[in-house]
C-alpha cells in the first residue's frame, strides 16, 4: 500500500540541511498554550498597529541577543541577531550563524539554551514581572521551534519586512477573521488540484474567470495595451487568474490592486505552515476580500526552496491558472505560445 506523504509539522528540521553550517535562520517560537503574555496589540487601525511588549516580552528579546553573544564566546563562532519581532503569543528572530558551529553545538542547542533562560525568567517574578502565572513552573515556550532557512537573494529583506508587518497583519486577522482563514487541501479547477488557500475562496465560483498570460518581452506600450485589455474585463466583474510573474502580468496586478478588482494569485511559496501567510499586498487584498491566494506547492518542497523559479515551474504555474480559468479573453487574440 502506498503511504501518504508526510506533511511538515513546522517543528521538524529540514532534511539534508547541516544545522551547524554558516547560515541565516528565521526562528519562530510560541508560548505554551499560546498565552498572550509577551505583549499586547495597540492602535485603532491596521496602519497604526504596534505591539507593546510586557516586561517578560522585553526580557525574551534581550535574552535572544544575550544567548547569541554567549554562543560566540563559548564556541568561538560568530552568531549575530539581525532582527526580531515580539508578538503577544510568539516571537520571531533572525539569527545569523556566521561561522561553522562545533558538531555538538548545532542550532537546536542555541535555541534550547535561550528558551530555558526565558522559562527561568518566567518563574522568577523579580525578573519577569509574571507573578503567579506559573506556579508549577510550566515552560514559557511550547516544545520545539520553527526555522526557515535563507536560500535566495533578497530573502533577508523580505523576512525583515515580514517581521515589521506582523502587528498590522495581526490587527487585520482580529478584525477580519473570516477573510484570512487558511483552508488546507482546497480543491479547485476542472482537474480538482489541491491548494493551500487564503482569502476570498468564493472567487473560484464566479461565473467568469480568465487567465492573465503575457509575453515577458513586451515593450512599455505593449504592456499598457495588455493592462487595458485585462482591466476592461476585471471592471465588469471577471476574475483574473495568474501567477503574475512577467512584467506585463505584474503591471496588470498593480492596476487591478489599485482599483481592488477580483484576482486569484497562484504563488510559488508554501502556505501550509501555521506561521506562514501571504505577504505584502496579497495579505491586504485578502483582508479586503478581492484577492484569493492559492499555493499549489508544499512548504519546503523543491519548488519553494529553489533559488530561482525555473521555466518548467513557470509553465506549471500557468497550467494551474489555465485550469482555474473558464472563459477566453474576449478582446484581442493572444499568442498562447509566446508566454514566458
Amino acid at each position: 500500500m502506498k503511504k501518504a506523504p508526510i506533511k511538515h509539522n513546522r517543528l521538524r528540521r529540514m532534511e539534508k540541511h547541516d544545522y551547524t553550517s554558516a547560515c541565516i535562520y528565521l526562528i519562530t517560537v510560541t508560548t505554551e498554550g499560546r498565552k498572550r503574555i509577551l505583549g499586547s496589540l495597540v492602535g485603532d487601525s491596521a496602519s497604526a498597529a504596534v505591539i507593546e511588549p510586557t516586561a517578560l516580552g522585553t526580557y525574551v528579546a534581550e535574552a535572544f541577543r544575550k544567548t547569541a553573544a554567549e554562543t560566540t564566546v563559548k564556541t568561538g563562532c560568530r552568531v549575530q541577531v539581525l532582527h526580531y519581532q515580539i508578538m503577544p503569543d510568539h516571537f520571531h528572530g533572525i539569527l545569523y550563524v556566521r561561522d561553522t558551529l562545533p558538531a555538538d553545538y548545532a542550532l537546536g542547542k542555541i535555541i534550547a539554551a535561550w528558551k530555558s533562560c526565558c522559562s527561568h525568567a518566567l518563574w522568577d517574578a523579580s525578573s519577569s514581572g509574571a507573578q503567579n502565572f506559573s506556579i508549577e513552573k510550566t515552560p514559557l515556550f511550547s516544545r520545539g521551534f520553527n526555522d526557515r532557512i535563507l536560500f535566495r537573494k533578497g530573502q533577508l529583506q523580505t523576512w525583515i519586512a515580514y517581521l515589521n508587518d506582523n502587528p498590522r497583519r495581526l490587527w487585520l486577522k482580529i478584525h477580519f477573521p473570516n477573510r484570512l482563514h487558511k483552508v488546507y487541501d482546497f480543491r479547485a479547477g476542472r482537474k480538482g488540484h489541491e491548494y493551500t488557500a487564503v482569502g476570498n475562496t468564493f472567487l473560484v465560483t464566479y461565473p467568469e474567470r480568465i487567465q492573465v498570460r503575457c509575453h515577458r518581452n513586451l515593450t512599455d506600450g505593449e504592456i499598457q495595451t495588455e493592462v487595458g485589455k485585462y482591466m476592461r474585463e476585471a471592471r465588469r466583474g471577471v476574475v483574473l487568474v495568474s501567477p503574475f510573474i512577467s512584467p506585463a502580468e505584474k503591471a496588470v496586478y498593480d492596476a487591478c490592486y489599485t482599483e481592488k478588482l477580483p484576482m486569484i494569485h497562484i504563488v510559488n511559496r508554501g502556505l501550509d505552515g501555521k506561521f506562514i501567510y501571504p505577504s505584502g499586498r496579497d495579505f491586504s487584498g485578502c483582508s479586503d476580500g478581492f484577492i484569493l491566494v492559492l499555493a499549489p506547492y508544499a512548504d519546503y518542497s523543491a519548488e519553494t526552496t529553489a533559488a530561482r523559479i525555473s521555466r518548467a515551474q513557470f509553465l506549471n504555474m500557468n497550467d494551474f491558472a489555465a485550469d482555474l480559468a473558464n472563459v477566453a479573453l474576449k478582446c484581442d487574440e493572444r499568442d498562447e505560445e509566446a508566454s514566458h
